[in-house]
């Protein structure tokens, strides 16, 4: 009988050591992530051409997805559409530095500033960017020491810019077709440049691109 007894009181400890035990339940540390991602941009600037006044700004667009461009605030004058390829035209610009601004509906936007100089005068040469942009600040006084000239050469079949300064004892500067420094054809102390950048208008026929008020 006692060892029954014993048995049966053995039984219970050990259930009741097995109840207050129990495995706790675990906890999640952390939320997975589940956040919608951002739509991808279907639009990439292709070029922006400047004509005289006017100015066309290229888009290549990926999807249907409406693209805004403005210069200055204003819409366009024209959508050429000839899809990837969407063309924003705007005409009848003044002189100056303009901003232009693309955004589309899914927040993606991008800025992009260009130079237009309206032609004074028939055989006006084309000018490239740089030139561009330097000549519209030249023309908004925003140039500290502005040069007396600019004028258009060729030399050992090559396109180059002769910038005369103010004052004679200035260096002149000769520009490759990149606005990069040739060297100093005349003027200094001297009046004879820098001594090793040999160019002469003696005998050439130059394009005026711009000359001081």
């Amino acid at each position: 009988m006692n060892k029954t007894l014993s048995v049966v009181i053995g039984a219970i400890i050990v259930l009741a050591l097995a109840c207050s035990s129990g495995t706790a339940v675990p906890t999640p540390t952390s939320i997975p992530d589940t956040a919608t991602p951002p739509p991808a941009q279907e639009w990439q600037l292709e070029d922006i051409q400047v004509d005289g006044n006017t100015v066309r700004v290229a888009l290549r667009v990926f999807a249907g997805i409406d693209v805004d461009v403005t210069m200055d605030g204003e819409p366009p004058s024209r959508v050429d559409a000839a899809v990837p390829i969407i063309a924003y035209v705007f005409d009848d610009l003044e002189s100056g530095e303009h901003q232009i601004l693309m955004s589309d509906v899914a927040g993606y936007s991008q800025t992009e500033s260009v130079s237009v100089i309206i032609p004074r005068g028939p055989g006006r040469p084309i000018l490239p960017e740089w030139l561009t942009k330097w000549v519209a600040e030249l023309n908004a006084g925003e140039v500290e020491f502005p040069p007396l000239s600019i004028t258009k050469y060729q030399y050992e079949g090559e396109t180059v810019y002769f910038v005369v300064k103010q004052c004679c004892d200035q260096f002149s500067d000769l520009l490759d077709a990149d606005g990069n420094l040739i060297g100093h054809p005349n003027g200094g102390i001297t009046g004879q440049g820098d001594g090793k950048t040999f160019f002469s208008t003696d005998g050439q026929k130059g394009e005026g691109v711009w000359s001081a008020p």
